[in-house]
């Protein structure tokens, strides 16, 4: 790491534990390749801070700070719409990793709340050495991981981009969504100073059956992206996929796992995560709900022009995804 990121990610220690990992300056990189123009601010001396993701379309400019700004506070707020109308900015989104409540503060700001872009709710498991762990999981699950065991399913830690998206293409075609291609998946990987995959192979690793990625920072593992082709579910390569993650995160001293997006609380079998929110429920853990995302419009000539290339790019994008 350079000076200038072992500083920023110092910096955001001393103002949150632990510290927002798509506020550390290798997530910045990440989406400075991704297409995004990112900018890292000190909104005061001692205070808050911000690495914003900054996009243009003709003069206007929209700014969005996932899981930011930090430390998540009403005056941080204050300061960071202070800065974006100096710089002209025509709308600002935030997504503070914050309790629930922050939603008050943002509201008398002016923000209204808009679809979230990061997981608003989540499920974080508090790391212990693997047995006890294990042991804590619901009978569901540990049953699973022992039977995939038995079964002789295989998992490597790697940096399998390439399996990733293909695992990752199945889920696309059973559930109807988007996820990155390969190439974000790479970038994940290179950049993040501690990134990997995990990947269950069938008995000789003769097929691989599904795959996890996980990120690591300050103390925190993420399971930021996940596929799996739905061959021999008998052999529970899925569960054993996702045990080596954490697992491997608790040995490497980890304090806890987060994974990565839950339904809300109380939402029936018609939620679409409604499958994925059992799976993730037998690890235990406990839910967390952060505000979600709240945009500020500064200048409502310049939200309409981005808000017409945000449209035209999704038209294309459902398009390409049709396209036999």
């Amino acid at each position: 790491m350079s000076a200038d990121a072992e500083r920023w990610d110092r910096d955001l220690d001393e103002r949150a534990s632990p510290a927002p990992l798509l506020q550390s300056w290798a997530w910045g990189e990440v989406q400075a390749r991704a297409g995004w123009s990112t900018e890292r601010i000190q909104l005061s001396p001692e205070g808050a801070m911000a690495s914003v993701q900054l996009r243009k379309v003709g003069p206007a400019r929209e700014a969005y700070v996932p899981r930011g700004p930090v430390p998540a506070t009403a005056e941080s707020l204050d300061q960071l719409v202070a800065w974006a109308k100096a710089n002209g900015l025509a709308k600002i989104v935030v997504e503070p990793e914050a309790p629930d409540s922050l939603h008050d503060e943002l509201g008398q700001r002016g923000f209204t709340k808009v679809a979230p872009i990061q997981p608003q709710h989540t499920r974080i498991i508090e790391l212990r050495p693997p047995a006890e762990l294990l042991s804590s999981f619901r009978h569901g699950r540990r049953y699973n991981i022992r039977a995939g065991q038995k079964r002789g399913v295989v998992v490597e830690e790697g940096k399998d981009a390439a399996e990733l998206a293909r695992q990752s293409a199945a889920v696309e075609r059973r559930e109807s969504i988007h996820l990155p291609d390969r190439r974000y998946y790479e970038l994940l990987l290179d950049l993040l100073p501690w990134c990997r995959t995990y990947t269950a192979y069938t008995p000789e690793k003769r097929q691989p059956l599904a795959t996890v990625l996980v990120a690591r920072h300050a103390g925190r593992a993420y399971s930021l992206f996940a596929g799996r082709s739905g061959a021999h579910r008998e052999l529970m390569g899925n569960d054993l996929a996702w045990w080596s993650a954490i697992s491997s995160a608790a040995e490497a001293g980890c304090n806890d796992f987060d994974l990565w997006g839950v339904p809300p609380p109380r939402s029936g079998p018609e939620h679409p995560w409604h499958g994925l929110g059992f799976f993730k429920a037998e690890f235990g853990g406990e839910e967390i709900a952060y505000p979600g995302a709240w945009e500020l419009v500064l200048s409502a000539t310049g939200a309409r022009v981005l808000g017409l290339e945000r449209k035209s790019r999704a038209f294309i994008r459902g398009l390409k995804r049709n396209i036999p």
